[in-house]
């Protein structure tokens, strides 16, 4: 096989599992994150590519290059969460999980960052004086100001606030319930449903902006219907439940993880010596007389 054709093909190929790059970058940078919530979070990369390299062994091999990279992510999704989770402070624990699915979406493209602000701040920016006059006594304040920011920012959500108007004793009935992220939303209950991507964001979303109380439980509805993104697993309901380990899983976990450090470090030592004998070869080089000749 000519050289120019096989590095094409390793190209190719390469490409192919950029996805599992790119969720082990989305992964290892949310873990990095995690260090400015407490400084006890601390997680190097080397320890990080262990975990990268163990997934990849243990997820469910495939002949179809599609259905082992949909494997990998998978197995690295999980079994990463896992090991991080069991050093999170219980506090910590839901934070980590809504901040790693929100930067999946971003990654992907069908989130941008304004939404996470917004989802964040809602409309703390806003003075009461200075929006639409509040038309109900029902709803709080700070409520109103989220739904009016919200009716600004989103487009989907641009009559939302006519909505509440016209549909009064829906929204009102809404508001009051006991579980309002488990309900029906009015006029908006199917779009959201409809849409598989962005929809549990949105009405995750929503629940935030004028239900305040309910939204860590929001949140954990939006991580359970986020079950893919572009094809690629991504949370689902197996990240909801509860995680428990015994100390003899543990031990054989650090065991394995000790071994692989120390082929790691021997793979490492071994690369470093061949690459000091001679440069690589570019995809069109080839060596003639002793020089290489683009």
């Amino acid at each position: 096989m000519p050289l120019s054709l096989l590095y094409l093909t390793l190209f190719v190929n390469n490409n192919r599992y950029r996805p599992v790059a790119t969720r082990g970058s989305v992964l290892y940078f949310c873990i990095v994150d995690m260090s400015l919530v407490n400084c006890m979070y601390q997680t190097s990369l080397d320890q990080f590519q262990i975990l990268f390299d163990k997934s990849m062994d243990n997820a469910e091999k495939a002949s179809l290059a599609s259905k082992r990279v949909a494997h990998i992510i998978d197995e690295m999704t999980y079994s990463i969460y896992r090991y991080v989770d069991r050093g999170l402070y219980t506090r910590d624990k839901a934070s980590f999980k809504l901040m790693l699915l929100l930067k999946i979406l971003i990654t992907s493209g069908r989130l941008a960052a304004d939404d996470v602000t917004l989802f964040l701040k809602g409309g703390a920016a806003l003075n009461l004086n200075n929006v639409r006059q509040k038309p109900f006594n029902w709803l709080s304040d700070s409520a109103w100001l989220n739904l009016v920011q919200l009716s600004m920012s989103k487009p989907i959500f641009k009559g939302v606030v006519d909505s509440v108007q016209r549909e009064e004793e829906d929204w009102k009935a809404w508001y009051g319930s006991n579980e309002p992220e488990a309900i029906k939303i009015p006029s908006y209950e199917t779009v959201l449903s409809a849409d598989k991507e962005t929809g549990p964001f949105l009405r995750m979303l929503l629940v935030r902006c004028l239900r305040e109380d309910r939204t860590q439980l929001a949140g954990r509805e939006f991580i359970k219907k986020m079950e893919s993104v572009d094809g690629y697993p991504a949370m689902g309901e197996k990240f909801t439940k509860p995680v428990s380990d015994t100390q003899e899983s543990i031990y054989e976990e650090m065991t394995q993880n000790v071994r692989s450090s120390e082929r790691n470090l021997a793979r490492s030592e071994a690369t470093s010596r061949l690459n000091t004998r001679r440069p690589p070869l570019g995809p069109f080089e080839h060596p003639v007389g002793g020089h290489h000749m683009v």
